[in-house]
């Protein structure tokens, strides 16, 4: 429960950093931004209030992957700085869930950018070129590559933090432990962030997070 409630905390604050990101960069390029608000639908996660702009493919693809790139650093640098300090363990757990979450997001929103209304920055990048159909079931297979990469570097952080709370002699027991640790709590924050972003239909959502505990647990180390 603990690690759930870190997990959706940690959906609130990389929703709230990515925006954040892409708003500053967007002030260097033209976009006007009137800061973060929150959602009618549901508060706990931050959206940016609506902009409008003309840009150029090259400026708004810089502008939309911004976002991920700062979440990424930002949400790594902090999970390993807490790891060289004895820290409280609901701090550790926050920030390992917050890297958790940095490193599925960019292979998730690739992934749903097949459909033309969905949500997340790459979706929003098809929609703002003028939602091509060209490449986007190229940029799933994109996606799920990195999830495949990136889900043993997900699985080996979540061994590193939760070997103090759980048994990690054996592979089931690992496994056990990075469903525990991350796959559960990254699932169900992942499936509040997609839900109120409208980022793609129910069952194409339920479809990804079931691939996305599956592949944690075949690359446990």
């Amino acid at each position: 429960m603990l690690l759930t409630i870190a997990a959706l905390a940690a959906g609130w604050l990389a929703v709230a950093v990515e925006q954040a990101a892409r708003g500053a960069v967007g002030t260097l390029v033209g976009i006007p931004w009137s800061g973060l608000a929150l959602s009618s639908r549901f508060t706990l996660i931050a959206v940016p209030r609506p902009t409008a702009a003309t840009l150029g493919a090259g400026a708004l693809t810089l502008v939309q992957l911004t976002g991920p790139l700062v979440l990424l650093v930002l949400a790594l640098g902090t999970h390993f700085l807490l790891g060289l300090f004895r820290t409280r363990g609901w701090l550790k757990a926050l920030a390992l869930e917050w890297a958790v979450l940095a490193l599925l997001w960019t292979p998730t929103a690739l992934a749903v950018a097949v459909f033309a209304d969905a949500g997340g920055p790459f979706a929003e990048l098809y929609r703002r070129l003028g939602n091509p159909q060209a490449g986007r079931w190229a940029t799933v297979g994109l996606g799920a590559l990195l999830l495949w990469l990136l889900g043993r570097v997900v699985a080996s952080r979540a061994i590193a933090v939760g070997r103090a709370w759980m048994r990690t002699d054996a592979l089931e027991f690992r496994r056990r432990l990075v469903r525990v640790v991350a796959g559960y709590p990254a699932a169900i924050a992942l499936g509040a962030v997609m839900v109120v972003g409208a980022w793609a239909p129910p069952l194409w959502s339920v479809i990804w997070l079931t691939a996305v505990l599956g592949v944690l647990v075949v690359r446990t180390p």
